[in-house]
C-alpha cells in the first residue's frame, strides 16, 4: 500500500479545500482566516474589511495609499497562515449585529457574513481541522496500516 498524497497546489482553485472563517477567542479577540492563494510573481497585498449595511469599513492593509479605520489601527494585527492565506486578529473586539467580513488578496476576493448571535467560539481542534486538511486525508490511511500490523 503506497503513501496517501495530499495536493495543495490546484492552480485552478484560489482557496482550494479552504474556507474563511470567523471566530471569537476566549480572551475575546475576533480571528478571521483569510485562504486566499497569492499570485506567483505580485507583491502580495492583502486587505481585510466589514461592512454593515452598506458601509464598508477598513480593518487592516498593506495596500500602498490605504488607511485603515483609525480605530482598528493599534488594535489589529495580521499574520500569514500555513499554508497560505492571512490570518486577521482583533483585539478585544465582539460584534453585536451581523457583520460582513471581506479580505482580498492580490485582487481575489472573499466574504464571509456572520449573524451576531451565532459567531462560534474559536478552538484548538477547528483551527487545527482548517490548517491541517491533508492530515485528515492521512487518518484512514493510518487505521488500515494499523490494522494489517496487528495481523
Amino acid at each position: 500500500m503506497g503513501p496517501a498524497l495530499c495536493d495543495d497546489h490546484d492552480d485552478d482553485d484560489i482557496a482550494g479545500d479552504k474556507v474563511m472563517t470567523v471566530c471569537q477567542e476566549e480572551d475575546n479577540d475576533l480571528r478571521v482566516t483569510c485562504p486566499l492563494r497569492p499570485k506567483p510573481n505580485y507583491h502580495t497585498e492583502y486587505e481585510f474589511s466589514m461592512s454593515m449595511g452598506s458601509k464598508e469599513i477598513i480593518i487592516n492593509t498593506n495596500v500602498s495609499g490605504t488607511m485603515p479605520e483609525p480605530k482598528f489601527r493599534h488594535n489589529t494585527y495580521v499574520e500569514v497562515w500555513y499554508p497560505y492565506g492571512f490570518k486577521l486578529t482583533m483585539l478585544a473586539f465582539t460584534i453585536k449585529e451581523n457583520t460582513t467580513f471581506m479580505c482580498r488578496v492580490t485582487k481575489e476576493v472573499m466574504t464571509l457574513s456572520v449573524e451576531a448571535d451565532t459567531l462560534q467560539p474559536c478552538s484548538a481542534i477547528s483551527l487545527f481541522l482548517q490548517s491541517y486538511p491533508c492530515l485528515l486525508s492521512l487518518l484512514p490511511t493510518l487505521g488500515i496500516i494499523q490494522h494489517l500490523e496487528a495481523l
